[in-house]
């Protein structure tokens, strides 16, 4: 029997603060202790506290609606939904479009009515150090159908495939690594995933963390 394959929708294109802070806690809710789920990107923790954050800015502009109070609200709503975009991410890379799975995230489906081909390489994958200590900026070309993007890096002999790590899974296609040691050298790989599975990986690119 063909397997139907399911993608996350999060809803996120008319979302109020309000209800993105609800989806955000409820999601974290159904992934903690969920087996499938064992090592989320963004970590629940991280997700948790940008709720905390959001739901103050909401408070403070409840209770004060001035220009200040909604540039707080925005910047913490726009944080939020960046990492519930990414959760979303991991996981339909997780469920493997699987829709039990997908709802025991705490997400809605919808279906995909045949499943996009094979994805194919990322291009243009590019590294550069950034003015900020310790962080490299991480960027490659789109590939249309992808539900999710599997970055990995190495530190040390890229040839040697012990050496390459996960380091974020992402719907965008650019990614600011941080906390990377100064002066050494990263280099960093990328593939696509779509609901028929993950497409092969991209050349590699490097640079020295600052």
């Amino acid at each position: 029997m063909k397997k139907v394959y399911y993608t996350v929708n999060l809803g996120m294109t008319r979302i109020t603060p309000g209800d993105l802070l609800v989806k955000a806690r409820n999601m974290v809710a159904m992934m903690t202790g969920n087996a499938t789920y064992a090592t989320p990107t963004p970590a629940l923790a991280d997700v948790s506290a940008a709720s905390v954050v959001l739901e103050e800015a909401i408070s403070a502009y409840q209770l004060n609606p001035g220009p200040g109070e909604v540039v707080d609200r925005d910047v913490a709503f726009d944080a939020l939904k960046s990492l519930v975009t990414d959760l979303g991410g991991y996981v339909q890379s997780a469920s493997n479009g699987d829709i039990t799975l997908i709802k025991s995230a705490g997400c809605v489906v919808r279906k995909s009515p045949e499943p996009v081909g094979m994805m194919p390489k990322p291009k243009n994958v590019t590294a550069q150090n950034s003015p900020l200590r310790g962080r490299i900026e991480v960027r490659w070309g789109g590939v249309r159908g992808r539900s999710v993007y599997e970055l990995e890096f190495c530190l040390g002999d890229p040839t040697v495939e012990a050496n390459w790590k996960l380091l974020a899974l992402t719907s965008k296609n650019w990614y600011n690594a941080d906390g990377l040691e100064s002066d050494s050298e990263y280099y960093f790989r990328v593939k696509a995933i779509g609901a028929a599975g993950a497409g092969p990986l991209s050349d590699s690119a490097h640079a020295k963390a600052a």
